[in-house]
C-alpha cells in the first residue's frame, strides 16, 4: 500500500504592513485573524474529516497552510472560503 499524502495544499494570503510601535518602523506580514483561521479548521474537521488535511501555523518555513489529500477537499475550501 503506498501513503498518499498531503501534497495538494493553499496558503493563506498576507498583506504587508509597516509596524510602527518599534523605535524604527519595520515590515512585517500579516494573515488572517486567529478567529479566521479557527473557521476554517473547524470547516476542515466537519467536512473533510479528521485524517484528510493538515494545518502548518503562522511560524513555519511557509507559513498559514493548509494541506489536503484530495484536490475535491482543496477545492471546495477555495470555493467556500473564497481564496
Amino acid at each position: 500500500m503506498s501513503y498518499m499524502g498531503m501534497k495538494h495544499r493553499v496558503q493563506l494570503p498576507s498583506i504587508t504592513e509597516i509596524d510602527k510601535n518599534w523605535w524604527t518602523p519595520r515590515e512585517i506580514t500579516v494573515f488572517q485573524t486567529d478567529k479566521e483561521i479557527e473557521t476554517y479548521k473547524e470547516w476542515c474537521k466537519e467536512r473533510v474529516g479528521v485524517n484528510g488535511w493538515n494545518y502548518y501555523g503562522k511560524h513555519r518555513k511557509v507559513p498559514c497552510e493548509f494541506r489536503f489529500k484530495r484536490s475535491e477537499d482543496l477545492l471546495a475550501f477555495k470555493l467556500v472560503f473564497g481564496l
